[in-house]
This record gives C-alpha cells, sequence and structure tokens, in this order.
C-alpha cells in the first residue's frame, strides 16, 4: 500500500474547498456496480455490511478480542473481492429501500485507505449510498484515530454527512495510554492527540458524524469519571462506552463503578449533556417483549464480511473459533438460507433469560448485550452476569432519582417539572 504522508499537528490543515464539494458526485463516483451473481435468497435482505479490510493493526490494545489473531497482517480483502462484496451487498438492497451503509473495519481499516476510496468511489452511485440525501450516514470507519492524512482528511470532508467516524479514546492521556498501546509498548495517546482537533474541524465545520467510544475496563474503571469529563472537555464530541465483559471482574468493582457513574451523572446534569451510563430514556415503556425482537444487529439486519470472503453475523464473530453458530455462508455460494434462520432465532431477546425479556427498553439498550462477547466471557451466548445485570438496575434508579430530584429543585414553585 502507497504510503500517505501524515499530518504534522503544527501545520494548518487544507480544509476540503467549495470547488472540491461542487465536483463531489464526479470525484467520488467511479464505476457502476453490477447487479448479476451471488447467490442471494430472495427473501435476505440487510441494509449494512461489515467489510474486515485487514487484521493488521499499528495498536496492540490489551483487551482487545483480536490479539489471538497475532494481528496477521497478511490477512487483507483484496480489491476484486471488495467489489464482489459491494456487487452482492447492494444485488440483495431491494426497490424500496431507501438508505443502507457499508462499515469499514479491521484491524485497523485506514491502514487500507486505498481500498477505502475504491469501495466508496465504486458504490457512489447507488441510489441507498452516495445518492441518497436524506439524514443518516452512509458509510462507517471504525477506526483508533491514530492515522490521518491529508488525503483522508479532504475525502472525509467531501463526504460530510455521509460518513460516520467512530474513533476508539480510552479516557484522557493515562487512561487511554493504559490500555491501548503501540507495538512498541509506548501508549498511543499522542498519535491520537495530534488529530484530535482535525477529527472535531470534520464535525463542525463538513457535517462528518463522528463520536468517541470509550471501553469500561479493569485497567481504567476507577477512573472513568476523570477520564469521560476530561475527554469531553478536551473535545467536545459525543461519547459512548462498551463493556469489556472478558475481565475477570469482582462484585466489588462495581460497587466501585456506581461511584464513578454516579459522579457522572452530577456531572452531566450540571453541564447539560449526556454522559455513558447516565442517561434514562423513557421509563414508562412497556417492559416485556411481544413477539421478535433481534438483540443486536448480527445477522438481522447487518453483516460481516472476512478478508477471505467468508460472511458472519458480525465482526466480532469471526475470531477466536467463535464462528461456528455465526457462519452465514460465503461470497462464492452466497448466504446460506438455513443458516440465516439460524442465525436470526438465535439473535432473538426472547432466547436471554427471562429477565432480559422483562427488563425496561432503556436498561436493555444501555447493556449493550453481544453475543459473541457472552460466549467469550461466560461460555455461552445468552448468558449474562448477575452482577452486571444488577449493577445495570441499580445505576439506572440511581440516575433515575438524581434527575428527578435535579429537576425539581430546578422547576419554578408550584408547578410540575417536565
Amino acid at each position: 500500500m502507497p504510503k500517505h504522508r501524515v499530518i504534522n499537528s503544527q501545520k494548518k490543515m487544507n480544509k476540503p474547498s467549495s470547488s472540491s464539494n461542487s465536483r463531489e458526485k464526479s470525484s467520488l463516483q467511479g464505476s457502476t456496480p453490477t447487479t448479476g451473481g451471488g447467490g442471494y435468497s430472495k427473501n435476505v435482505h440487510f441494509s449494512n455490511v461489515m467489510l474486515i479490510l485487514t487484521d493488521g493493526c499499528n495498536l496492540r490494545c490489551s483487551y482487545c478480542y483480536e490479539k489471538s489473531q497475532t494481528y496477521k497482517s497478511t490477512n487483507r480483502m483484496s480489491w476484486p473481492t471488495a467489489q464482489r462484496v459491494i456487487d452482492q451487498f447492494l444485488q440483495q438492497v431491494p426497490e424500496h429501500a431507501d438508505r443502507s451503509t457499508i462499515t469499514f473495519f479491521g484491524g485497523e481499516p485506514t491502514l487500507e485507505f486505498d481500498l477505502i476510496k475504491k469501495c466508496i468511489a465504486y458504490s457512489f452511485s447507488h441510489k441507498t449510498t452516495g445518492q441518497y440525501s436524506g439524514k443518516g450516514y452512509n458509510y462507517v470507519i471504525n477506526t483508533n484515530g491514530t492515522i490521518l492524512t491529508e488525503e483522508m482528511y479532504q475525502l472525509y470532508g467531501r463526504l460530510g454527512k455521509r460518513l460516520n467516524l467512530r474513533v476508539s479514546a480510552d479516557g484522557f492521556k493515562d487512561g487511554h495510554d493504559a490500555t491501548r498501546k503501540q507495538r512498541n509498548g509506548r501508549g498511543s495517546w499522542d498519535l491520537l492527540e495530534k488529530n484530535l482537533t482535525y477529527y472535531r474541524n470534520l464535525k463542525e465545520k463538513f457535517g462528518v458524524d463522528i463520536y468517541l467510544i470509550s471501553t469500561i475496563n479493569k485497567s481504567s474503571f476507577r477512573d472513568i469519571y476523570y477520564n469521560f469529563t476530561k475527554l469531553h472537555e478536551y473535545t467536545g464530541m459525543q461519547l459512548g462506552c462498551l463493556f469489556v465483559h472478558e475481565d475477570p471482574w469482582e462484585k466489588q468493582d462495581f460497587e466501585l463503578l456506581k461511584e464513578q457513574v454516579l459522579r457522572l451523572k452530577d456531572y452531566s446534569l450540571r453541564n447539560r449533556i449526556s454522559m455513558p451510563l447516565c442517561r434514562t430514556g423513557n421509563t414508562n415503556a412497556s417492559q416485556a417483549i411481544e413477539g421478535y425482537r433481534p438483540i443486536c444487529g448480527a445477522g438481522y439486519n447487518s453483516y460481516t464480511v472476512t478478508p477471505h470472503g467468508d460472511l458472519f453475523a458480525c465482526h466480532r464473530c469471526s475470531y477466536n473459533d467463535l464462528g461456528g453458530d455465526f457462519w452465514l455462508g460465503t461470497l462464492d455460494s452466497g448466504f446460506h438460507p438455513d443458516r440465516v434462520s439460524h442465525m436470526r432465532e438465535l439473535n432473538s431477546v426472547r432466547q436471554m433469560p427471562e429477565k432480559c425479556w422483562t427488563c425496561l427498553p432503556v436498561i436493555r439498550e444501555k447493556c449493550h448485550v453481544c453475543l459473541a462477547s457472552n460466549k467469550e466471557a461466560y461460555g455461552h451466548s445468552h448468558r449474562v452476569s448477575d452482577d452486571y445485570c444488577n449493577f445495570m438496575n441499580e445505576i439506572h434508579a440511581l440516575v433515575t432519582e438524581k434527575e428527578k430530584i435535579f429537576t425539581s429543585l430546578r422547576s419554578p414553585a408550584g408547578t410540575e417539572s417536565s
């Protein structure tokens, strides 16, 4: 892959020009994807496809589920394979659909930026991707944020609202460096920090949908209040989080974590912002699940393709021998209808313990149940930790109560709080 010049953090970034934006369609649009072949079942419809462009990565994060694969940089998706993925994906999009998304994953997908460019150009002419003009993005890049070149910045700016960038950041410098290390063992914060201003510019000036994703892990959970608040103050970006179930959690850890989240809730109320685990949502929504409802998008409205053309329900399922239940077919064979049906049976809230499908929807959403993570951590896709479950219910009750008290104190005397 040709090496791109990495931007110096002290040098002013050239913004995508208005002439570049006016030429957006011609500069991004490439050949029209073909519609023949593929072996897709007519009753299968997915709105998102994830391409694992490479297993290679420039970081060595402590909790990464891919680390047992030794980050094989030789596992790279070829351009002919990527073309076939796009052809088959767009072929199965029904005529009535108005929006679909193509997601780039790794490893670190920006190591294969030339391939990302080709995929975007090749798919851009389709009415549900580059030609879609409604709300919502059409291309997603999951990145550790350490690689940003002039060329990347220009492309991201031209895509604007069509692009969603999900940048991993485990808090501020010390918290981030504790888990997200380079191959030489040094922390990666300095590599990320020099790009954060440019990511913010892309969001504020060009409408790129960017948010930061942090993990709650055993190395940093005692300091998430500091890490999350500092990260928000430093970047001004929306922050999401994922819980690392594979870490060896103990009951007392959740008590310490509870204290951190309650401090976060106070911060979010004072500053009128949303913070991870602090959202209360609609607590009046019906609890019980009626009929079929998926746990997540895996094999339901989304699927993943590996560098060698295997189809899986999601990216997590293709690592660490978790793929048996989640394999859906190959590029050559297309989807196996029986495998898709099996996956959709697995991916049902009704398969979870009864306490899950009778739980408040707002808690289920924050719980972020992951079939692959559950299987890795607890030995079964539908098993959840009682300690984690109790924590999520307790923290929801506590942050909801805090919000009620805060609202009542701010409401004029004699009037009802909103």
